[in-house]
């Protein structure tokens, strides 16, 4: 016999979100049979906290169209969401009074699994939900409603507005914050630190957009429909091409001499080819580049600092050996020579390679890593820097109130990159993406801010290539593995997308990093 997991468990509440049936996502309103394992999932679970954020973004939204306003959430800032009014504008206060007056309401959200066709024509007041609709590959949809409002959402959302509890809305720049709890501790609202160098390189993000004339999902797949998406991907590349070529104005019109430019940023960010191709760029202005990647300068494995699973946590600051580094530094700068270090991945140890460099007055060191902003790492040394931070930030979303996180864009890179040229299966780098995340909230993202430029790595069309590559490993995952879910997860998510060909790909784009063909060694 089946059970809601809500009669079973009928005094759930918040910080409860989700919940895991046999190593699949479940909203709480599933069935399930007495036999099943149920998890119970609360707001620190990524994906649970994702279900909070989905389900108050859908009241917002439900709250704007009952006063003939639109909205639109764009991306994430901090432990929130930005967004933007569309058409008309809400005050905030009256919105967030009436959201609190849902709560306490406790009203039921319906989950309705709806045939394709009956779900387009229960949606048909909702444009931007009918134009995902129908490329969608699913004979059933999902649709939520709460009185006599429905809409299309790429995940579950709670089953009713009780289960909601910490939020705030507040006016930011031409917008507004949707505030979510804290991913650390449920009980409190999350942190909005200003972070305005990211605010402006999202700004950016926008303005490509518009050339590009993709403002979310349904258009990136009406162009490839229509043929078009040659034109974007050259337009997209030459975007990306004019970025590298002003950084690099930037660099060399510096009234003091850079004598080395950091170049930082999360994993999966495309890091390496950025700096090659900036050297490229220099070259052209009379500047001779030397390049020093700082995976090179990481610990043996055996002094590698371990994570809370065991593991070896190489995303820590102390997997370098900084030491050896701000030597080297040290001798490149009063001219002298040194061998070039080389990590190897397989055996978990330094070669020296043989390697030499040295200054000339021409000379500009790159240095990239994920730690190339943190303060200690050339601790003591004078020397003029120009700091870059790089980072794969969508600029797309799936619609007007369905999101995606850029974090996902640079997992699915890495994904891809690890089963296709490392060797390694999907689960492993799901495995390892706990720690990857952990490492980029405590060593990267505290000091993105101190860049003198950001780059925005993300490409509009990126997911319709990788898509075609990523089915297969991640249908590889067994049903009894515990990253089960996030493979489901995600082929969901990439199932929204049209597939393009690699065909189209320039061999200096940042995504062939990931995906192979690349005229350029890493």
């Amino acid at each position: 016999m089946s059970k809601r997991i809500l009669d079973i468990y009928p005094n759930l509440k918040y910080p409860v979100t989700l919940a895991k049936i046999d190593n699949q996502y479940a909203s709480l309103l599933e069935k399930v049979p007495s036999d099943r394992k149920v998890e119970i999932l609360d707001v620190k679970n990524t994906e649970a906290r994702r279900t909070y954020e989905r389900t108050l973004v859908f009241l917002l939204d439900y709250i704007a169209k009952n006063k003939g306003v639109t909205i639109r959430i764009e991306h994430s800032y901090s432990d929130a969401l930005f967004g933007r009014f569309l058409h008309g504008k809400l005050d905030l206060n009256t919105a967030k009074k009436e959201i609190e007056e849902l709560i306490k309401a406790n009203k039921k959200i319906e989950r309705l699994l709806l045939p394709k066709l009956e779900a387009i024509h229960f949606l048909r007041d909702r444009e931007d939900d009918l134009n995902i609709l129908k490329n969608l590959s699913k004979s059933y949809i999902p649709v939520y409603k709460i009185d006599n409002f429905s809409a299309y959402f790429a995940g579950p959302l709670l089953p009713g507005t009780g289960f909601l509890s910490i939020f705030d809305l507040i006016p930011i720049e031409d917008g507004f914050l949707v505030i979510l709890p804290s991913g650390d501790e449920p009980s409190r609202l999350g942190k909005t630190e200003e972070r305005k160098r990211l605010f402006k390189t999202y700004r950016e993000a926008e303005k490509e957009a518009e050339i590009l004339e993709i403002r979310d999902l349904p258009h990136l797949n009406s162009c490839i429909v229509s043929g078009g998406i040659s034109e974007i991907v050259k337009v997209a590349e030459a975007i990306h091409e004019e970025k590298i070529t002003n950084v690099c104005r930037k660099i060399v019109e510096r009234k003091e001499k850079v004598e080395i430019v950091l170049i930082a940023g999360p994993s999966s960010s495309g890091k390496t080819t950025f700096a090659k191709r900036l050297g490229i760029h220099l070259r052209l202005h009379g500047v001779h580049p030397e390049y020093i990647s700082l995976d090179d300068y990481y610990l043996d494995r055996e002094e590698t600092p371990r994570y809370k699973d065991g593991t070896h946590f190489f995303d820590s600051f102390s997997a370098l050996d900084v030491n050896l580094f701000r030597k080297h530094v040290k001798k490149l700068l009063k001219g002298e020579e040194i061998e070039v270090v080389s990590f190897n991945f397989k055996t978990g140890r330094r070669e020296w390679t043989g390697k030499t460099i040295r200054f000339n007055p021409e000379t500009i060191l790159i240095v990239e890593g994920l730690h190339a902003f943190n303060p200690e790492l050339l601790k003591g040394i004078r020397v003029n820097q120009f700091l870059i931070y790089v980072s794969a930030l969508t600029q797309l979303n799936i619609n007007r109130v369905n999101r995606i996180p850029t974090r996902d864009v640079r997992l699915l890179r890495r994904i891809f990159r690890d089963t296709r040229f490392r060797g390694h299966p999907a689960e492993y780098t799901f495995k390892k993406w706990e720690s990857v995340k952990d490492g980029e909230e405590q060593f990267i993202f505290p000091y993105q801010e101190r860049a003198d430029f950001m780059f925005n790595s993300s490409l509009v069309y990126e997911l319709s290539v990788l898509k075609g590559f990523l089915e297969t490993p991640l249908r590889c995952v067994k049903t009894t593995s515990p990253y089960y879910c996030e493979a489901l997860r995600l082929l969901n998510f990439l199932d929204h997308f049209l597939t393009v060909q690699e065909e189209e790909i320039p061999p200096t784009s940042i995504l062939r990093e990931f995906i192979g063909g690349s005229t350029f060694y890493y």
